[in-house]
């Protein structure tokens, strides 16, 4: 893809642990390392050694539909996260990782899906209803939340990409210039580009720069090596300070970090750089945060409420291609601020239960709350929940479930309100239906869920032979449920 880089997707970084437990329902669950945050949990770790797998995550159970309970409520997300670390655990054979790790939701996430949104409406949403898979005396239902593609023609960039070189990244710092190459090839002519490192002191390797002058932001890029200390307040001040010298008015203005996570110099109260990228985002530049297979997780993740983005994690060549080529030319545009959706269950449902988004929940009141904080959808983006279902009657008088949808206008702050029903079984799109239950029937049966029914490995491989449709992400997935049966066994 060599078409102008129209949108760039939004990130947040902090340097603190101390406030993994407040994200707000704009950020992401914590992903919590039991371990600690100096050391990788090592291959082969198994559940008998002294530490709580998923402790900080606590399965949603079944809910009887009443009058009190008939509504679920979440915090939307475009987060993909969960998935490349699961990837990367099972590659190097860590059940235990991997197991911690998975997040139904943002696993769901990672993945593009055939439906569309051609509505003025920024999201729609789009509801199946089927047997399901791993329980057949139960139901599947699917809420596909879809967003707009973004119309940004004449919307123009800004761009401070903002490098850790710092010698902990050494033996990621070739997979980050390919990243960095990726992202280089694919600017537009008129995108105004700079690039700032940091290690033991940061430095601006060059600024103002066009996407014509690709030859030279690529001799940049191979000089930097990977050497020194984290020295990251310096980097980002220096990157902000570019980003402001070169701001295009009604543009995209964003740094873009790559980095390991790791910041051992400079501000390390969470406070401060909460309050700093607050008040840059406030401004109209935003950051986006790249972890490159990074031990600290929770750190990328702590404060992405405040940045109103995703951060993303990037463990191989494959990773970075979707990330930076194909991600970045067509679909992290925010066309949706402060996203949720309630669910209303009618009388047909006996009870519900949500899989996963156990730490993006709801109440009612937080939900009608236009001024409560919420999750970011990005242009084209297709966000999945699912539910498992029992009914009282597979064909009800009015509906099985309704969905309201909630968000504000990023540009205007308007509120805007979106209404769907589910009225009858069936599914309009048998092989993204199908794809997602597969993802679904992974993490029950890798988390060992109580709730994982008939689920198996040998069973969901079973079922994606029998009717499968592929593309080079799904087969990867594929084969990583391959990969994670043999380790099970």
């Amino acid at each position: 893809m060599k078409a102008k880089i129209k949108y760039l997707f939004l990130g947040l970084l902090s340097v603190t642990l101390a406030s993994c437990n407040s994200a707000g329902y704009g950020g992401y669950g914590g992903y919590y390392n039991p371990k600690g945050n100096n050391s990788n949990t090592p291959a082969g770790y198994t559940q008998e050694q002294e530490f709580d797998y998923r402790s900080d995550v606590v399965e949603s159970p079944f809910v009887e539909v009443s009058e009190e309970n008939k509504t679920s409520n979440v915090s939307l997300t475009s987060s993909s996260f969960s998935y490349s670390i699961v990837r990367q655990a099972i590659n190097e054979r860590s059940l235990y990782n991997a197991k911690y790790n998975a997040r139904i939701e943002e696993m769901l996430n990672y993945f593009s899906y055939g439906y569309v949104n051609d509505t003025d409406d920024a999201l729609v949403t789009k509801l199946e209803l089927d047997t399901c898979p791993w329980n057949n005396e139960h139901y599947l239902a699917s809420v596909v939340v879809k967003a707009k593609p973004a119309i940004t023609e004449n919307v123009k960039n800004n761009i401070v990409i903002l490098v850790d070189k710092s010698g902990s990244m050494s033996s990621v710092f070739g997979l980050v210039k390919k990243s960095l190459h990726t992202l280089v090839d694919n600017l537009g002519n008129d995108d105004v580009v700079s690039i700032v490192s940091y290690a033991s002191t940061g430095k601006i390797e060059c600024e103002g720069l066009t996407g014509k002058q690709k030859n030279k932001l690529n001799s940049v890029v191979d000089g930097l090596e990977s050497r020194g200390s984290t020295y990251g307040e310096d980097g980002i001040e220096k990157a902000y300070r570019i980003a402001y010298k070169y701001f295009i008015n009604g543009g995209n203005n964003r740094v873009v970090l790559l980095t390991d996570g790791d910041f051992n110099v400079g501000k390390v109260s969470g406070t401060e750089l909460t309050d700093l990228i607050k008040q840059k985002a406030a401004d109209g530049v935003y950051l986006t945060c790249c972890g490159y297979r990074s031990n600290n997780n929770n750190t990328l993740y702590t404060l992405a409420d405040n940045g109103n983005g995703n951060a993303y994690y990037i463990d191989d060549e494959l990773e970075a291609v979707k990330v930076f080529e194909e991600e970045l030319g067509k679909s992290l545009f925010v066309v949706a601020k402060d996203a949720k959706c309630q669910v209303e269950f009618s009388n047909a449902v006996t009870s519900y239960r949500l899989l996963g988004y156990e730490t993006r929940q709801m109440s009612n009141e937080e939900f009608e709350d236009n001024k409560k904080d919420a999750g970011e959808i990005m242009s084209d983006h297709t966000t999945v929940a699912l539910y498992e279902l029992e009914l009282k009657n597979e064909n009800p008088e009015g509906f099985f479930f309704k969905t309201t949808l909630r968000y504000k206008d990023p540009e205007t702050q308007a509120n805007k309100e979106v209404v769907n029903t589910k009225a009858s079984l069936g599914v309009s799109r048998r092989g993204d239906f199908d794809f997602a239950g597969y993802v679904a029937e992974y993490v029950l049966t890798l988390t060992d869920s109580k709730y994982k029914g008939d689920s198996s490995f040998a069973h969901l491989l079973e079922r994606m032979n029998d009717e499968y449709v592929s593309d080079k992400y799904r087969d990867d997935f594929k084969s990583m449920v391959s990969k994670t049966q043999q380790l099970d066994n």
